[in-house]
């Protein structure tokens, strides 16, 4: 895993490997987890912009989640739920 972690702001949309992407829905929902086992979860809506085909693709993400943007891939290494302000998703890039 990379050394930096990136803390993304909920309702915000930074720019990741030139791609846009849109944080938003920090909250706990029921999702299986490795072993199908389905209970609550803090989890976060990842929407994923390629500027260059206008394609756009949304991803459910939690801790320990993998996700590709452009030509690199990020882990999930922190949510925060927002209580009275916006939530936060924490990314690290993982090496090629």
């Amino acid at each position: 895993m990379g050394s930096d972690v990136l803390r993304l702001r909920e309702t915000t949309n930074p720019t990741l490997s030139e791609y846009d992407v849109g944080i938003g829905n920090i909250y706990e929902r029921d999702l299986p987890d490795e072993n199908g086992v389905v209970a609550p979860r803090l989890s976060a809506v990842l929407v994923i912009h390629n500027p260059t085909t206008g394609e756009i693709r949304r991803e459910t993400v939690v801790v320990g989640s993998t996700v590709v943007i452009g030509a690199d891939r990020y882990c999930v290494v922190k949510l925060e739920e927002g209580q009275t302000s916006p939530g936060w998703v924490s990314v690290s890039k993982l090496s090629p």
